[in-house]
């Protein structure tokens, strides 16, 4: 019987799997067995883990086992977009539902394998995945975890996990296995060894080794630690490369993924289609769904290289990817946000923020929504740093707002540190009249617009260092940035005190917060200093671009945007030297408009950015109603509202 081309593909996946036999074997165990439920790979970069799962999928995907795979580098770290992302691939509709997706994804009459690759990437969903969504999932659905990083202790210690984790560390080649790799591409004995020597087994080095060996370079030893192969192998394979390939992998190094207009604008000197195969050529390029992608294990090295050797050539790199990667978010529907913001993110230097999402750090500690037996631990921690009016504040807050609590867990699953975090308008009364610094920060945000893009963050301490800078008050902010994605685009506004204000001034000013202790109530004699970010009105994108922009010496939105007929901090219009006040809606839409001059906005755009509305609410007169208004106000200076039929409205830029 002829085998088809399918087949013969998926058997070439398998039996190109150099060295992996065993952990093939055990994985195809875990896959159809009846315990554990979910299968953890840690490896190195470069090791091979996404080898592994293709060849997995290739042979188990005709036995029955429905394999849904997800790469966690191109899925936002949300809740609603993993969700999103299993819809498509099981072929259902797209559903936010955990509840829905999960029994749609148990399907009784089928073994479902769900892959989640690149988990590192997912280290802001790690708490409700194991929490929450894995526990739902019925007895037919198997999970693999492949990541760079060992589990969270939680996963280890919980004792509901027990028996239902393995784990699988990937290890480098032993010096047969390499050997036989290498002689078995045409390479001889003796270069084979000299080349192990340096790769030491790593597969993606030996790759590397290969593409040296047969590009004519001369093998040389490497002194270097397992973790530094890959830097100086591709260092060696660099040194030979031409001019152009050199500054096309320094190119593509800077950005998470490299496309034609990125490389248009880094390097205009260079035919954009023949970089683009250049670099499709290279042993450590991949194809992404969005673009090229350079291998994690080799960025590194060369990034710091052309920083220390070509500062200026960085920062120009930089710059021109910034001012495409902007515009592309301004231009992108909203499907394709997050893969912009990851973009606005990588190119950032500010590790506050990058590590969140493009990790480098392994942390212990997990962070998750409080329990109603953590009260205890927080109150005495609350007890340990706070005075009895704070406390008794505090006290208010968890009796009410006992799900804005969130915990540091530490390996042994104790209470290491706590943080508050929620929407201002979801705020019950009774707590703001309570709490003086509630309050004081409600009279900042008298319309329920405000305080439905505000979030409050009211309480942030360790159980060792209190508001001090430690390894709590880290992983707080890191899991912050988490509700920052779950709150866009409607997000603008955020709070948060600190008791002492020099402690974190200087990293809060470079990310934009103010201190804003107008009127602020003192508290057991103290006066918590009050920070305020203002994201403007394109929220948390709108907020990464500008500070990418202020890293590199481009134009801040502010600045793209500025307005004579609009004074953006004080939310007023300045007509014929009169200050005319503004609605909340009307500024949010005006400052929109002003935000990005001569564009037409479609109507739908306005109303999910200002209302927080779904597309289907565009069809109402709301933004009518709203331009109508501003276009009286501003009197002889109506017309620099255009209306553009069919589409929205655009503004005519003055300056």
């Amino acid at each position: 019987m002829a085998m088809r081309l399918a087949d013969r593909l998926e058997r070439r996946a398998v039996d190109a799997l150099a060295g992996r036999s065993v952990e093939l074997e055990r994985l195809q165990v875990f896959a159809f067995g009846d315990e554990p439920l979910v299968m953890h790979i840690q490896g190195i970069p470069g090791i091979g883990k996404s080898h592994l799962l293709d060849a997995l999928a290739a042979s188990i995907g005709g036995r029955g086992v429905c394999v849904i795979r997800i790469d966690a580098r191109w899925c936002e770290p949300s809740p609603a977009a993993l969700c999103r992302a299993i819809c498509r691939g099981i072929g259902a509709p797209e559903s936010e539902d955990a509840g829905h997706v999960a029994t749609n994804l148990s399907d009784a009459a089928r073994r479902t394998l769900l892959v989640l690759d690149s988990y590192e990437s997912f280290r802001l969903l790690d708490s409700w995945l194991r929490q929450t969504f894995l526990p739902s999932l019925g007895d037919s659905v198997r999970t693999i975890l492949s990541s760079r990083e060992p589990p969270r202790p939680a996963w280890r210690i919980a004792p509901a996990w027990r028996g239902l984790l393995d784990l699988m560390i990937l290890e480098t080649f032993p010096p047969e296995v390499a050997l036989e790799y290498l002689t078995s591409q045409g390479v001889p004995e003796g270069s084979a060894r000299e080349l192990n020597g340096i790769a030491r087994g790593h597969p993606l080095a030996l790759s590397l080794g290969l593409a040296f060996y047969f590009a004519g370079g001369q093998v040389r030893r490497s002194a270097g630690t397992r973790h530094q192969v890959l830097e100086h192998m591709a260092a060696l394979f660099l040194e030979d490369a031409d001019s152009q390939t050199v500054q096309a992998v320094q190119a593509a190094c800077l950005v998470r993924t490299v496309t034609a207009p990125l490389l248009a604008a880094m390097l205009p000197n260079m035919p954009v289609d023949e970089t683009l195969d250049r670099l499709r050529g290279l042993p450590f390029v991949t194809v992404g769904p969005h673009g090229l992608l350079v291998h994690e294990a080799v960025r590194g090295a060369v990034t710091a290289a052309l920083k220390s050797r070509d500062p200026a050539r960085y920062q120009a790199y930089r710059r021109a990817a910034a001012q495409i990667v902007r515009d592309q978010y301004r231009q992108a529907p909203r499907a394709d946000h997050w893969r912009c913001t990851a973009d606005l993110i990588y190119l950032l230097e500010n590790q506050d923020l990058r590590e969140g999402f493009f990790p480098t750090i392994e942390n212990s500690l997990s962070v998750e929504p409080s329990r109603g037996d953590d009260w205890k631990s927080i109150s005495a921690i609350i007890r340990k740093f706070d005075g009895p009016e704070s406390r008794q504040a505090l006290d208010q807050w968890w009796h009410y707002h006992p799900d804005s609590f969130f915990v540091v867990r530490d390996e042994n699953r104790g209470v290491q540190g706590f943080y508050q975090a929620i929407v201002a308008s979801k705020v019950h009364k009774n707590v703001i009249g309570g709490d003086p610094l509630a309050a004081s920060w409600a009279r900042d945000l008298p319309s329920s617009e405000d305080r439905a893009a505000t979030l409050w963050l009211r309480r942030s301490l360790d159980r060792d260092t209190g508001e001090g800078p430690s390894s709590g008050q880290a992983a707080c902010w890191l899991d912050i940035k988490r509700t920052y994605l779950e709150l866009r685009p409607r997000l603008r506004w955020v709070y948060t005190c600190y008791c002492d204000a020099d402690l974190y001034q200087r990293s809060f000013e470079q990310l934009g917060f103010r201190l804003a202790d107008e009127r602020r109530p003192i508290l057991d004699g103290i006066m918590p200093h009050t920070f305020r970010l203002d994201m403007g009105a394109d929220s948390v994108d709108g907020w990464l671009a500008n500070l990418l922009a202020r890293e590199t010496g481009a134009p801040t939105g502010d600045d793209a945007s500025n307005s004579p007929l609009l004074d953006q901090h004080a939310r007023e219009l300045l007509v014929n030297g009169t200050r005319v006040g503004l609605t909340p809606l009307e500024f949010g839409v005006l400052a929109y408009l002003v935000a990005r001059p001569n564009r037409a906005v479609a109507r739908y755009e306005l109303v999910e950015a200002v209302w927080g509305y779904g597309k289907e609410a565009s069809t109402s007169n709301v933004v009518e109603t709203v331009v109508r208004s501003l276009r009286q106000k501003l009197g002889a200076h109506r017309n620099v509202l255009e209306t553009v039929r069919g589409v929205g409205y655009r503004y005519r830029s003055t300056v």
